[in-house]
């Protein structure tokens, strides 16, 4: 199956193993579960589970064939359709949350939930936790030590674009300390564009993470090949200890 396929499947929301059933019977037709598990690569016990949600996602359907069951995508001209229900649904979801902040902000003044370390893992766990440094950054400052290379890298200029667009939109201005590159020197040229001020640290100290520093938090972003991950920590005192040891470190980057 092509890899574009899955990788587009996987762009609307799907995991891996719904890409892959999705992707068999888009271009098969009507099969068995025992036909689809078996060119899908998965067993019997995961495949009637996968297809299960995918038939609670409105994207398979199932048809009865003589005294067995069989079941069949969607239409492909329907995907968009579905693209854009889930769009709608993403909106309300989204409504939904911003409105509930102002409770869960005062169960959280009163220590109920919300622990004070917050722990993401993988690439998508990563740039949530990148979101939580504009989305809950009232001073509208950040403090960042980064290893632009790995950040480029890992995460792609699409997404990096993206979260320096939405910062500068936000009015998120941003001091940036980072080990001399090639990247670097090259993201420094948009630093007007993104309210930025980009110093460099020497070469030789280049790291595949990144420190931010806002408000009351430090955020700690490791790219890791085999599994980024990224620590959000709230804590007054740990914050403070940061922003001056950032504000050492600038006055000897240049």
């Amino acid at each position: 199956m092509p890899a574009s396929l899955i990788t587009s499947l996987r762009g609307i929301g799907l995991n891996l193993n719904e890409s892959v059933v999705l992707g068999t019977l888009l271009k098969g037709g009507p099969m068995y579960a025992s036909r689809v598990g078996k060119e899908a690569h998965l067993n019997r016990t995961t495949i009637y589970g996968v297809l299960h949600e995918l038939i609670e996602k409105g994207l398979v359907s199932k048809v009865k064939a003589r005294s067995a069951t069989q079941f069949q995508a969607i239409s492909p001209e329907l995907l968009p359709d579905y693209i854009a229900k889930r769009r709608q649904d993403l909106v309300e979801k989204e409504k939904e949350l911003r409105d509930a902040i102002p409770q869960l902000l005062l169960l959280r003044s009163k220590g109920s939930i919300l622990p004070k370390v917050q722990f993401f893992e993988g690439e998508e766990g990563v740039k949530q936790a990148y979101e939580d440094t504009l989305e809950n950054n009232k001073g509208q400052y950040l403090r960042d030590i980064t290893g632009v290379d790995a950040v480029f890298k890992r995460l792609g200029e699409k997404w990096v674009h993206y979260y320096l667009e939405k910062r500068a939109d936000f009015g998120i201005r941003c001091t940036d300390l980072a080990p001399e590159s090639e990247w670097a020197r090259k993201s420094k040229e948009d630093d007007q564009k993104y309210l930025r001020q980009t110093k460099f640290l020497p070469e030789k100290y280049g790291f595949d993470a990144e420190i931010s520093i806002y408000d009351n938090k430090v955020g700690f972003f490791s790219y890791a090949k085999e599994n980024p991950i990224a620590v959000l920590i709230e804590d007054e005192t740990i914050a403070d200890a940061m922003k001056k040891l950032f504000d050492y470190m600038e006055q000897s980057a240049k």
